[in-house]
C-alpha cells in the first residue's frame, strides 16, 4: 500500500481555491483585479479551464474508493453510505438553508436576489430547498445547478450517485473483469449524455460528466495496481515513467482545449477537460516532483478544507454583498485589496466552519456509537 496521497489532497485544495476565488468571483462580481493585456489573457484562459474544474473531484473520488476496496471487503450499504453522508450532508444542508434565507430576505430588501437574480425563482424556491436538504438537487429533476440553492453543491449529488453505483457493482458482480466492463460502459454512457441532451433522471449531462470522471478514476487505480502486482521489482521506474507520460498527456489535452476554435463550451471541451483532470490526478499521485509540490503543507491545509471552501464560498459572498449594500460601502471588486480581503474573510469563515463541522462530526459519531450499543444490549437481552 502506498503512503497517504498528499498530492491529491494538495491538488484538491488548490483547485477548490481557484474555483472559489477566481471562477466564482468572476462569475458573481463580473470583474477581477487584472488590468494588463497579458493578465486579462491569462485570466480568460484560466476561467475557461476552470469551467469544469469540479470534475477533478469525481476522478479523485473514484480513484480513492477503488484503492480503499481493492483489498478490503464491502461493508453493508448503511455503513458504506453513513460515513459519506455524515461527512458532507450537515454542512451542505446548513449552507443551503443559510443561502435560501439570505437570498429570500434580500429579495424583500433589495427587490432582487442579491447574488443570482436570474433563475432565482427556481433556485430559491421551497421546492429547491427540499431537494437540497434531501441531497437531490442535481441530475434527478434537472441538469446542472438549476435547483442547487448553494450553487457549488450540485456536484455532491453526482458524486453520491456514482458512489452508490460503485457499491451496487462491487456487491453484485463478482468477477473483476466484468466489473471493469461495466465501468467502461458507464464512461461510454457519460460521453453519450454529454454529447446528446437527454432529459431523464441520472442521464443529464452533469451526471454524465460524473460517470466519465469517477469511473475513469476507478479504472486508473485498478490498472496501475495490476501493473504493480505483476512488476513489483520495477515499481518505482513504472511510477516515474508513467508520471512523465501523464504529464505530457495532460499538456496535450490542455493544448487541444485552448486550441479549440472559438473557445466555446462544447461537449468536446468537457470530455477533453475530464481527460486533463484524469492525467493531472495520476501525475500528482505517482509523479515524485508533482507529489512533493502539491504535498506542501499549505496546500495540504487547503485540501483538508476543500469541501468547506466550496460550500461556504457563496454564503460568504452573500455576507459581503449585504454589508456592501446596507452600509453603502460601494466596494470596488476590481481592486486587488478588496479581492485579497475577500479571500482572507473567506478563509476565516472556512476555518471556523471547518472546526464546527469537525466537532459536529465527532458528536454524530458518538451518537451513532451510543445507538449501536443500545441495539446490541436489546439483542443481548432478547437472547
Amino acid at each position: 500500500m502506498e503512503k497517504k496521497y498528499t498530492g491529491i489532497t494538495g491538488l484538491r485544495g488548490i483547485t477548490a481555491c481557484l474555483i472559489a476565488y477566481v471562477f466564482h468571483y468572476l462569475l458573481i462580481f463580473y470583474v477581477m483585479p487584472v488590468k494588463s493585456d497579458l493578465g486579462i489573457s491569462i485570466l480568460s484562459k484560466l476561467g475557461y479551464i476552470l469551467l469544469n474544474a469540479s470534475d477533478v473531484f469525481f476522478v479523485m473520488s473514484g480513484f480513492l474508493l477503488a484503492r480503499k476496496y481493492e483489498n478490503k471487503p464491502l461493508e453493508n450499504f448503511g455503513k458504506y453510505m453513513s460515513s459519506k453522508v455524515k461527512k458532507i450532508y450537515p454542512l451542505m444542508i446548513f449552507t443551503a438553508i443559510v443561502v435560501f434565507v439570505a437570498e429570500n430576505v434580500g429579495l424583500r430588501i433589495f427587490g432582487e436576489y442579491p447574488l443570482h437574480d436570474e433563475g432565482g425563482h427556481l433556485r430559491y424556491s421551497i421546492q429547491a430547498l427540499i431537494l437540497n436538504v434531501t441531497g437531490l438537487q442535481t441530475g434527478i429533476f434537472a441538469d446542472g445547478d438549476t435547483y442547487a440553492t448553494n450553487g457549488p453543491s450540485w456536484f455532491i449529488t453526482v458524486i453520491l450517485i456514482c458512489q452508490i453505483l460503485l457499491y451496487i457493482i462491487l456487491k453484485n458482480v463478482k468477477k473483476e473483469k466484468h466489473q471493469n466492463l461495466i465501468f467502461v460502459a458507464f464512461i461510454v454512457i457519460g460521453v453519450i449524455t454529454v454529447f446528446k441532451t437527454i432529459h431523464l433522471p441520472l442521464l443529464y449531462s452533469c451526471v454524465g460528466r460524473g460517470y466519465i470522471g469517477f469511473f475513469a478514476g476507478v479504472l486508473m487505480r485498478r490498472a496501475i495496481a495490476g501493473i504493480y502486482e505483476k512488476k513489483q521489482k520495477y515499481q518505482n521506474y513504472i511510477k516515474e515513467g508513467s508520471a512523465i507520460i501523464a504529464a505530457l498527456l495532460a499538456v496535450l489535452f490542455l493544448y487541444l482545449v485552448l486550441g479549440e476554435k472559438g473557445g466555446g463550451v462544447t461537449p468536446l471541451f468537457y470530455v477533453r477537460m475530464i481527460g486533463f483532470w484524469v492525467f493531472m490526478t495520476y501525475l500528482v499521485v505517482y509523479g515524485f516532483l508533482a507529489n512533493k509540490f502539491f504535498g506542501v503543507k499549505v496546500f495540504q491545509w487547503l485540501g483538508d478544507r476543500a469541501m468547506v471552501v466550496f460550500l461556504c464560498n457563496i454564503p460568504t459572498d452573500l455576507g459581503i454583498v449585504y454589508a456592501d449594500r446596507l452600509l453603502g460601502l460601494n466596494l470596488n471588486y476590481e481592486d486587488t485589496r478588496i479581492w485579497i480581503l475577500h479571500i482572507v474573510i473567506s478563509l476565516i469563515v472556512v476555518e471556523v466552519m471547518y472546526r464546527c463541522d469537525q466537532k459536529f462530526g465527532i458528536f454524530l459519531n458518538k451518537l451513532s456509537c451510543n445507538l449501536s450499543r443500545k441495539e446490541e444490549r436489546k439483542e443481548a437481552n432478547k437472547s
